[in-house]
């Protein structure tokens, strides 16, 4: 199958991942994984007759959650949400109503987090614990329940490693039938290829995550390990950490400032420059992180009250708020960064991993700081277009990014999204 997926066509699932709509994906998915004689269906112990059916599809099930996950990684929300729905419909319609019921367990298991006495692999613990929230859907006796619970983990973690390392592939080839997905928004970040990321990383992960299976980066940089991993997320949590203190304090100051009375004045502005604006800045270069993000917008709160106390005009207040707005953009906060991972010669190949719409912003604000780096981002962008075509990589929004890079005032249209037709096209034919 790891050759088959270099092919149009995957011999293994038999499914044609180019023009495939997302009902039919999910249709030959669940054939196919409930087809297969793999190590989670030939369990080799004493169990009961409920447990020797629901184990296997619990296995498959968490399977297609690791395939679903990785299609909303790569085609976003809307894609993964269509594909899912034409799954738990046909589960319905088949008799298979525990689909819903894994996945509800899944989600419960996840936001528990893993198991805390189990061995030093966070994986294997987050197995045992879907396996500890999946057994509730039994009806056996709590004793019974207990002597199945590690060979039901064992199951999920063969089941786990096999999709882990099939999955990827494959949702690297697939392209979708363009009316079958048509009006829905498609992600234009680059975010890796496998389920290794955490959703919202912090810069130093998301770094890692825009190399990962990237041949326009260096072939050493393609595959970061699991170690690297955990520790660019520690990086990322120690910042984030040290960010949300240093918040405290700054607002525990206030909290002391205003004891002595109204601050006013040169106060005001030196807090603002040295104080909130730095923090804010820190708050964006650590990235998505959901403390980071919170801090940012206390901050931001804070310096909108500020403005309200200097009784400042219109056109000096939104004066204030683009120059936030510029320095707390995460992107430039993060290429700014001196001690940041986005190192100078690949800003503009770590620009062209993100979205669309980041993309636009932050070409606007370089077009407002010099506009002739910006000719000269351009020419090394296009210049990634043409490596990545010669690789056969497809960036993410590409038509989109080139045009936005060529400087033309209207996007290049995008192949993926189809022209909505008039309506009485789509309901009847015209009286006329």
């Amino acid at each position: 199958m790891y050759d088959a997926v270099n092919e149009s066509r995957d011999l293994s699932v038999g499914l044609p991942l180019k023009s495939v709509t997302p009902h039919v994906l999910a249709v030959t998915m669940l054939r196919f994984l409930m087809e297969m004689d793999k190590e989670w269906r030939t369990v080799e112990a004493e169990i009961t007759s409920e447990a020797h059916s629901k184990f296997p599809m619990a296995c498959e099930f968490y399977q297609l959650r690791i395939f679903l996950d990785l299609l909303k990684q790569r085609f976003g929300a809307g894609i993964s949400g269509l594909v899912e729905a034409s799954l738990t419909s046909v589960s319905k319609d088949t008799g298979m109503d525990l689909f819903s019921m894994v996945m509800a367990a899944i989600s419960c298991a996840r936001e528990i987090g893993p198991i805390v006495d189990g061995p030093d692999d966070s994986r294997i613990n987050m197995d045992c614990q879907i396996a500890d929230q999946c057994l509730r859907i039994l009806s056996e006796p709590d004793e019974e329940k207990l002597r199945f619970r590690l060979i039901l983990a064992e199951s999920l973690t063969y089941a786990r490693v096999w999709a882990e390392g099939i999955f990827p592939k494959l949702v690297a080839k697939i392209e979708f039938d363009p009316v079958s997905v048509a009006f829905l928004r498609i992600e234009t970040a680059y975010k890796g290829l496998t389920n290794r990321w955490r959703e919202s990383p912090g810069c130093f992960e998301r770094h890692l995550q825009r190399m990962e299976g990237n041949p326009l980066f260096s072939e050493s940089q393609r595959d970061p390990t699991d170690e690297a991993i955990l520790e660019a997320r520690a990086k990322d949590d120690a910042e984030s950490e040290k960010l949300v203190h240093d918040v405290e304090a700054f607002f525990a100051d206030i909290d002391n400032m205003n004891e002595r009375g109204p601050i006013q004045g040169r106060a005001i502005t030196d807090l603002m420059q040295h104080r909130i604006e730095p923090l804010m800045v820190r708050s964006a270069e650590i990235g998505q992180l959901p403390a980071a993000e919170r801090s940012l917008a206390a901050l931001t709160g804070f310096m909108e009250s500020m403005l309200d106390v200097l009784n400042l005009g219109s056109d000096q207040r939104e004066g204030f708020r683009k120059s936030w707005r510029n320095q707390t953009n995460v992107f430039i906060a993060q290429s700014w960064w001196d001690g940041g991972p986005i190192h100078k010669e690949n800003s503009v190949l770590a620009l062209l991993c993100e979205n669309v719409e980041q993309v636009k912003r932050v070409l606007d604000i370089y077009k407002e700081l010099n506009a002739g780096l910006v000719d000269n981002m351009r020419k090394v962008a296009l210049a990634h277009f043409e490596i990545a075509e010669l690789e056969g990589f497809t960036i993410p929004g590409k038509a989109e990014k080139l045009a936005l890079f060529r400087g033309e005032t209207e996007p290049v249209p995008n192949p993926e999204l189809v022209k909505p037709r008039p309506w009485w096209r789509v309901w009847g034919r015209s009286s006329g």
